[in-house]
């Protein structure tokens, strides 16, 4: 049953306090955000665009989510998480821990639409709310657990490419020596950037496409697989630079290193692609 005008305007009214709030509270958050994500060797430069895919995810189900927002009834649980939310913020600002200041983001958003619009609504944007994760950073000490090994199984790649082409090198950890370079696997090559970035489009075409289980589970196991194969032949490329070109034309500061980055990226993106078409096609055959 619709709300009538009153309600919708004091829906409204709330609405706008609590997105004021919201912006007060957590500006200095917004601002950590931004300097995680302008860092050289950042692992979430993709943070800006995930607000804006949000917005997408909402505008694509307008029609249901206005439906369930008018027939909905708000909950006072949402207020209550609401100001848990904050309480944690502000316990994150003090203790300057910022990352619990911006997971509490997210659940400042999700108690304002449960305390607003009811748990249908909080349903309905399940996902997007989830998809958030993608923009708030986790610290690099938890992170390093993961790219280190990552970088390991990257280099064991590239080597092997080195191996099995009889190109002659001398390793001491992660120096690769080459007859007239030498070249670092360095943090940008651990593979972590690709991996979190293409979780981020994988959930994407889970949601969009919605195929199977069992589908969706590949997907998601493939794309570690895929990291380091990529970031293993990105590394080789690069000290084929190194090794052709001088040590150079593989740093940072020259544009190939960061071209092997975008080119790591498009053809990841691509096989995703491939493999989500072709097992939709096979689902729908």
């Amino acid at each position: 049953m619709p709300l009538n005008k009153t309600l919708s305007y004091r829906t409204l009214a709330l609405g706008l306090l609590l997105a004021a709030a919201f912006a007060a509270c957590y500006w200095p958050t917004f601002l950590w955000l931004h300097e995680k994500y302008q860092f050289s060797d950042s692992y979430y430069s993709h943070g800006y665009l995930v607000p804006f895919i949000f917005l997408y995810l909402l505008y694509d189900r307008r029609n249901e989510l206005r439906r369930e927002a008018l027939e909905g009834t708000g909950s006072i649980w949402g207020l209550i998480i609401l100001a848990g939310s904050l309480l944690v913020h502000f316990l994150g600002l003090f203790a300057k821990i910022h990352f619990i200041s911006g997971y509490s983001m997210l659940f400042y958003l999700i108690g304002c639409t449960l305390f607003l619009f009811g748990t249908r609504v909080v349903m309905m944007l399940a996902f997007p709310f989830f998809f958030m994760v993608f923009m708030l950073p986790v610290p690099d000490e938890y992170l390093n657990y993961i790219a280190l090994p990552l970088k390991s199984s990257a280099t064991a790649v590239a080597l092997f490419i080195m191996d099995t082409l009889k190109i002659p090198y001398l390793r001491d950890g992660f120096s690769i020596h080459l007859s007239n370079a030498t070249y670092i696997v360095g943090t940008p090559c651990n593979g972590m950037r690709s991996l979190i970035s293409f979780f981020a489009i994988g959930s994407l075409f889970l949601y969009f496409i919605r195929t199977s289980f069992l589908r969706g589970l590949v997907l998601l196991l493939m794309i570690p697989v895929l990291a380091i194969l990529l970031n293993g032949i990105r590394i080789f490329i690069l000290l084929y630079i190194a090794l052709n070109y001088g040590q150079e034309a593989a740093s940072p500061e020259f544009f190939l290193h960061d071209l092997s980055g975008m080119a790591v990226f498009i053809i990841g993106l691509a096989v995703m692609m491939l493999f989500m078409k072709v097992s939709h096609g096979k689902k729908n055959g």
